[in-house]
């Protein structure tokens, strides 16, 4: 009976203890510091070679101002892992001259967070506005046969484009400092402009060679609500240049980052 006694009197203050320590831990969870600034690093956008890092600052208790840049050097498609995929899936069609392209980018995106839940910081489902500009690269190894004869005409591209859009995702803790945030879905829309040049030896081409070949170019990006995204100006005996003047389009969905958060108060 004694021995009963004594275990139920262990039992009743190991429990009592136990309620103590969560008691304990929640209201240090409810009382340190908001952390004001995360840095963080895109891990899903190395699958592309992108370099991307964001900084985030909580402007109030659940809106936060975000910057982020992005670096892409310049980079053969067909030695990223997406690149990889779309080699395969083009090698069926002979089309070498896509997946044996280098391309290379530069963004800078600037955002406003707006996080939901009742814990202050910048954690929670959100939504994001946000503005973006970039400068894009293509070399483009185009191969052209025309009268039984090939040519090799290297398309260079470059163009810049500023747009808005939105972003939907989810960011919480893992530990004290260490957090991630996920990209639900999102998309953005804008302007697109740039030049398009291609430099080579067309002498020995006929004249309406020289106009299909225009054509061919042209026909290097789709056209989106009937108007050519790639014009080209001039084609004649040292190549062809163009322009690029289209729509801004970018969809951002499934990618994490993983960041640090510090500078309470």
């Amino acid at each position: 009976m004694r021995l009963s006694i004594w275990i139920a009197g262990l039992l009743l203050c190991g429990h009592c203890y136990a309620e103590a320590q969560i008691r304990d831990t929640m209201l240090f969870l409810k009382k340190r510091p908001m952390l004001h600034n995360i840095v963080k690093v895109n891990l899903s956008s190395l699958a592309l070679n992108n370099y991307s890092v964001y900084f985030e600052r909580c402007l109030t208790k659940k809106i936060s101002a975000t910057l982020g840049v992005r670096i892409m050097p310049n980079t053969a498609l067909n030695t990223t892992l997406v690149g990889v995929r779309v080699a395969d899936l083009l090698q069926s069609d002979n089309n070498n001259d896509y997946i044996n392209s280098n391309v290379n980018n530069q963004t800078f995106t600037l955002g406003v967070r707006f996080y939901t839940g009742h814990k202050p910081g910048a954690r929670g489902f959100y939504t994001e506005l946000y503005g973006r500009y970039g400068n894009f690269g293509i070399n483009y190894p185009y191969n052209y046969t025309t009268g039984g004869k090939d040519y090799y005409i290297p398309v260079t591209a470059r163009y810049s484009g500023l747009g808005g859009g939105i972003l939907l995702g989810s960011q919480f803790m893992i530990s004290r400092h260490i957090l991630m945030d996920i990209y639900i879905i999102g998309a953005h829309y804008g302007k697109m402009t740039g030049s398009l040049d291609a430099r080579a030896d067309l002498s020995s081409m006929s004249n309406a060679d020289k106009q299909l070949l225009r054509y061919d170019l042209e026909g290097l990006a789709p056209a989106l609500n009937n108007k050519q995204i790639i014009t080209v100006q001039d084609v004649d005996n040292s190549g062809a240049k163009g322009k690029i003047d289209g729509p801004f389009l970018g969809v951002r969905a499934l990618g994490f980052s993983i960041g640090y958060a510090f500078g309470g108060k």
